[in-house]
């Protein structure tokens, strides 16, 4: 099966929206962080990449990274 990781992921999603589980998307966010540092690339809305825009490129990392944090931190004082 093609994109099999894509499938499970949205399975996954389907879960976690159900049974409540905020790791998950912590877990999620943290995954796109490491995959937007090893490519150098950030699928948001379109296509951003460090070399074309780099000051976008770094904000979005930030914002992401800002929000993992605040994810972390809500869920272990919940």
């Amino acid at each position: 099966m093609k994109k099999w990781k894509t499938f499970l992921a949205l399975i996954c999603m389907i879960f976690a929206i159900l049974y409540e589980w905020g790791w998950f998307w912590i877990a999620l966010i943290l995954l796109g962080i490491i995959y937007a540092l090893q490519t150098q690339k950030i699928h948001f809305v379109e296509e951003i990449s460090k070399k074309e825009t780099p000051i976008l490129y770094w904000t979005l990392l930030m914002i992401w990274l800002g929000i993992a944090i605040y994810s972390i931190i809500e869920y272990s004082v919940s």
